[in-house]
């Protein structure tokens, strides 16, 4: 009798340490192109539901609802911390995902004082405030013209109806690589976020951020931040080493993702600043960006 009990104590522990290593699936809502980096790990887990979408509208509207659905969102910063000054969001602040990425390229500097045309995108949005903050410290005589989108930026730089154009990573490298089967040389001629920095004195602007969902947090916080943890090694890792990163992508497949060639983003992945950082690690960049955006009050935007 005393074996039985011991061997039902036995199992019984087993049991409990099974439960305690199970995790909460988690579901979340993340916009395609490089924020979806920051997911491979969760993709390949398969543990957990990504949603992955296009454009700003269904994060948006994930945002607002009245009855959330996601855990974890990845967003704008600015849209989301918009929503929460608004008390319009359950979600809050948890960190930064990616950071600046915004290149000007053309032939070479010198066409910055020509009267050519340096063709920008994202009017009244994020592109523009940046390029806003910066423009002085290029000396820009060109004729500034903006576009509906990135990708038709491009299009006025390799049809040379621009002389430069503002793009973003892996879209800049992109294009000069399209350029030179053309036989035309082109080179990344501005780094807006050096010249950030310049300006503003903090090391970068951030761009996309993972937003949570308050009583999600609440409920199942050390799920929420071992997953978070688990996608900054992963991330981390690709900083020192992007074989795997391109080996990732290729197996999931680029178009999944919203993403380029596999190689390409291997190729300048560091360029897309894709980097997860804790908010609080990183207010003073926060502080800078969002200021652009009327937005002072930082800390009743992250989650405590």
């Amino acid at each position: 009798m005393k074996l039985k009990i011991a061997l039902l104590l036995i199992l019984l522990m087993l049991l409990s340490g099974c439960t305690e290593k199970e995790e909460t699936s988690l579901k979340l809502l993340v916009p395609m192109g490089a924020p979806s980096i920051a997911v491979i790990p969760v993709l390949n887990e398969n543990i957990h539901s990504v949603n992955l979408v296009s454009g700003t509208d269904p994060l948006q509207a994930a945002l607002i609802s009245p009855n959330p659905e996601y855990d974890i969102i990845i967003a704008p910063v600015n849209l989301g911390a918009s929503l929460i000054s608004k008390n319009s969001s359950q979600y809050r602040l948890w960190g930064v995902v990616t950071w600046g990425n915004l290149y000007i390229v053309g032939e070479n500097e010198e066409v910055f004082g020509s009267e050519g045309t340096l063709a920008l995108f994202g009017e009244n949005a994020v592109p523009q405030k940046i390029f806003d903050v910066v423009k002085e410290k290029i000396n820009i005589n060109m004729n500034v013209a903006y576009f509906p989108s990135v990708n038709d930026a491009q299009a006025q730089l390799l049809t040379q109806k621009a002389s430069a154009a503002m793009l973003a990573q892996p879209l800049a490298a992109a294009t000069i690589a399209k350029a030179k089967e053309g036989g035309k040389e082109l080179k990344i001629i501005a780094n807006l976020q050096s010249l950030w920095k310049e300006s503003t004195g903090t090391e970068n602007y951030p761009q996309a951020a993972i937003f949570v969902l308050e009583s999600s947090y609440d409920n199942n916080k050390t799920s929420i931040e071992k997953q978070i943890s688990d996608m900054k090694d992963y991330v981390d890792a690709c900083w020192g080493e992007s074989s795997t990163l391109e080996a990732d992508i290729t197996s999931l497949t680029p178009e999944k993702l919203g993403l380029p060639s596999a190689k390409l983003v291997a190729t300048v992945f560091k360029g897309m600043n894709v980097k997860i950082e804790a908010a609080l690690d990183v207010e003073e960049e926060l502080k800078a960006f969002l200021q652009l955006f009327g937005l002072t009050n930082i800390r009743e935007l992250i989650i405590n």
